[in-house]
């Protein structure tokens, strides 16, 4: 019998290294969280939204949302849980300075890296602790002064007030402040208000087409509409 090839042997051998040596770093690679990962911070207490909400089109149903910061650490628990309520009170889901929504992976991005993720935890939004930490509530009574009004206002065509463009559907009625107009008065202004398409509104009257918001004066009291989806 011819003896084997020393060479042969020699690269059956390395490859064989080769093969085991990546199987390895594969299973390390599954078991250790990546760098990434890693650098995420996980904010603590949850974010409440009171009723069902959506940034474009995200959907956001009512109840408890844990923040996580991205790699990079920007912004900060306190900033995301701001720019959450600000993002929620958006009109048309085109969200200000640079942010964008990454609908399936619920994540609003600045910039690679720069962002946090939102996930729902629990149930609904009925009682129950926090998980750490206070809860930050956005989209009903009593976050920043805004106050939803029950039921939902519908617009029966399209429509429009000046450059504020309506579109057939239901929408929601949110007060600016807990006093100084009630809901079913807001309800009644905005029926006044779709009277005139040109947009032209009665003193002290004025509309604020980006934020889809109506206030007695340039910062006065008022309410804001959004459309319910």
């Amino acid at each position: 019998m011819a003896a084997p090839d020393r060479s042969k042997l020699r690269a059956l051998r390395s490859g064989g290294l080769i093969a085991i040596c990546a199987v390895v770093a594969l299973l390390v690679a599954m078991v250790a969280p990546s760098q990434a990962d890693a650098a995420r911070v996980r904010c603590a207490g949850a974010f409440r939204v009171l009723h069902d909400d959506h940034v474009g089109r995200l959907a956001l149903p009512r109840g408890r949302y844990r923040i996580t910061i991205l790699a990079s650490g920007r912004p900060s628990c306190a900033g995301a849980a701001l720019l959450f309520t600000r993002f929620l009170e958006d009109w048309d889901g085109k969200l200000p300075g640079g942010w964008r929504v990454a609908v399936r992976q619920k994540v609003f991005l600045r910039a690679p890296g720069v962002g946090f993720h939102v996930a729902r935890v629990g149930g609904g939004g009925g009682g129950g602790g926090t998980e750490g930490g206070e809860e930050t509530e956005a989209g009903g009574n009593g976050v920043h002064g805004r106050f939803f009004c029950p039921g939902t206002f519908r617009v029966l065509g399209n429509d429009r007030i000046g450059s504020l463009r309506l579109r057939k559907g239901p929408y929601w009625i949110v007060l600016l402040q807990r006093r100084g107009l009630t809901c079913p008065q807001a309800s009644r202004l905005l029926t006044r208000f779709l009277a005139d398409f040109r947009g032209n509104l009665p003193p002290p009257w004025v509309l604020e087409p980006q934020t889809a918001s109506f206030r007695r004066s340039a910062t006065g009291a008022g309410f804001r509409i959004k459309p319910a989806r």
